[in-house]
């Protein structure tokens, strides 16, 4: 009998459980990247229905989301909309313009890399002991809300496979109709 064996490698120089959770943040990536390489500009811009968003967005709205936790909530950074907009597509999914930009899928992909990538430098130095620190923001009516290290990286592989379902399901939906 033929066995085949998969397994999650951690991120290398990460520690380990942080570089689990990498892994698994780039698993998803990869997953997104392949449901994408072959749409068309006109596809990755094109919504099903007027409230619904474009795959482009939702892939790029992943680097929002991952600029949010990584530089400004475990940074501990003030959030600069410009610098966030120009360099994390701020409120991506708000954009009614979306679509005459014209980006490409590799666009998309290649831009939340490059977030990716500064977001991993405020990774870099923790170790598995900040897994269970604790993070936070103060909301404007006065409430803290805080999560643990642990806890965001969860979530932002959560969030991105939910947005992997959505992307693969209007892919499916764009190329049927």
């Amino acid at each position: 009998m033929n066995v085949e064996k998969e397994t999650l490698d951690p991120t290398p120089n990460f520690s380990k459980g942080i570089g689990y959770y990498l892994s698994g943040m780039e698993e998803v990536r990869e997953q997104i990247r392949s449901a994408a390489k072959d749409l068309s500009n006109e596809e990755i811009s094109q919504k099903l229905a007027p409230n619904a968003h474009s795959i482009g967005q939702l892939i790029l709205h992943n680097a929002e989301a991952e600029w949010w936790w990584l530089k400004v909530v475990v940074a501990e950074k003030e959030l600069d909309e410009d610098e966030a907009a120009r360099e994390a597509f701020w409120d991506i999914l708000d954009d009614e313009d979306f679509a005459s930009k014209d980006y490409s899928a590799q666009f998309c992909i290649d831009a939340v890399d490059r977030v990716r990538l500064k977001c991993l430098v405020v990774l870099k130095d923790l170790t598995d002991d900040d897994l269970d620190r604790f993070y936070g923001w103060d909301k404007n009516d006065g409430t803290r809300i805080e999560k643990s290290l642990r806890w965001i990286l969860h979530h932002l592989i959560d969030h991105e496979a939910q947005h992997k379902g959505q992307i693969l399901m209007l892919k499916r939906l764009l190329r049927e109709s």
